[in-house]
């Protein structure tokens, strides 16, 4: 299940960083989908290109998903937002970086980001 790799990988970063927002991107490969995680100073609800400065790099970034590749990156997108929702809706079980941030987005580094908290 989706919500429990992504609570796996998120729970084995311990940093709590004194950033704005938190990005979760997503990524297509040839081998598939991966996850990372980056933190920022600033964030603008307007402007999504506040998630290009990588203020904050946690040691563990990247996450590779448990999803088919051939899957439509929409769907992938959902899927992991939805996660991302149902993970901050279980507090005080949900990874602390999650809970220790403002603003928590999801989305590809060419589109829109979807914000989650």
């Amino acid at each position: 299940m989706l919500e429990n790799q992504l609570r796996s990988w998120l729970d084995t970063i311990i940093e709590r960083p004194n950033v704005a927002a938190v990005n979760i991107g997503l990524i297509e490969s040839p081998e598939g989908y991966a996850a990372y995680v980056i933190g920022a100073n600033e964030y603008d609800p307007d402007n999504d290109d506040w998630a290009c400065a990588e203020d904050f790099v946690p040691e563990n970034k990247y996450c590779k998903l448990e999803i088919a590749p051939e899957e439509y990156w929409e769907s992938v997108q959902q899927a992991v937002v939805e996660a991302i929702r149902i993970l901050l809706d279980k507090a005080p079980t949900c990874p602390g970086l999650l809970l220790h941030v403002p603003v928590v987005t999801v989305g590809f580094d060419d589109g829109e980001l979807v914000r989650v908290k």
